[in-house]
């Protein structure tokens, strides 16, 4: 796992409002990096090991496995930054401290880079840090049983829709700025295949499709679609 080399931001400058306790704020500024991704950027590869945990600040990472032979992604959750009296883990890691799946960082997102040591000691010394990294993971889990749900039981296009929704619904917006081919990697198909399907739902007067982004014409809150 190789950090950034560009977009540092100093420790003492970082306004994280993250639920440290006085002995792990030390710890934080003593031996921990943070770094701002102006761009989509990727964070770690499946495989790599992981000498640093994830502790996003701001902004929204996605979780991934790519299938190097058939040149496929499939999204498996996405992590985003929650009110200032929770953390958000990136990613489970092995006893090997390997990651088991790919990220990429958003733009404008912030990471918080703790050595994998410091959180070791933090578990066997703190009760409340624990329990703020359960919830943590908790939320992870939803997120990858969603995923589940999701690929086993929808269609395609139901995918796709699903996948813009959310989108929308995240961003307070209904234009989402993705391109087919990042389409194609969040429900792991094809561009072709999702161009035609975006095209059909066009043309029943759901979307209109612009150039990099797709605008949804009727939109209904994520919480009230079957998963």
């Amino acid at each position: 796992m190789i950090l950034p080399k560009s977009g540092e931001i100093p420790m003492q400058e970082l306004d994280c409002k993250l639920p440290f306790l006085p002995a792990m704020e030390a710890d934080v500024l003593d031996a921990s990096r943070a770094f701002f991704f102006e761009q989509e950027t990727g964070v770690f590869r499946e495989g790599e090991k992981l000498k640093w945990a994830l502790i996003l600040v701001e902004g929204a990472v996605r979780l991934f496995h790519r299938n190097h032979n058939s040149d496929r992604e499939l999204m498996m959750y996405e992590v985003a930054s929650k009110a200032s009296d929770k953390i958000t883990c990136v990613t489970f890691y092995s006893s090997e401290c390997e990651a088991n799946m790919c990220a990429v960082a958003e733009p404008g997102s912030i990471l918080m880079y703790i050595p994998v040591p410091v959180l070791e000691k933090w578990a066997d010394t703190s009760l409340e840090w624990n329990k703020l990294v359960v919830e943590s993971f908790r939320s992870i889990f939803d997120a990858l049983v969603c995923t589940l749900k999701i690929v086993g039981t929808k269609n395609m296009e139901e995918r796709i829709l699903h996948l813009l929704k959310s989108r929308a619904q995240r961003e307070g917006s209904d234009v989402i700025q993705l391109t087919h081919q990042q389409i194609a990697n969040f429900v792991g198909s094809s561009r072709v295949v999702v161009s035609r399907i975006l095209k059909e739902v066009e043309t029943r007067g759901e979307i209109k499709l612009q150039h990099g982004r797709v605008k949804l014409l009727s939109f209904t809150s994520v919480e009230s679609l079957p998963v």
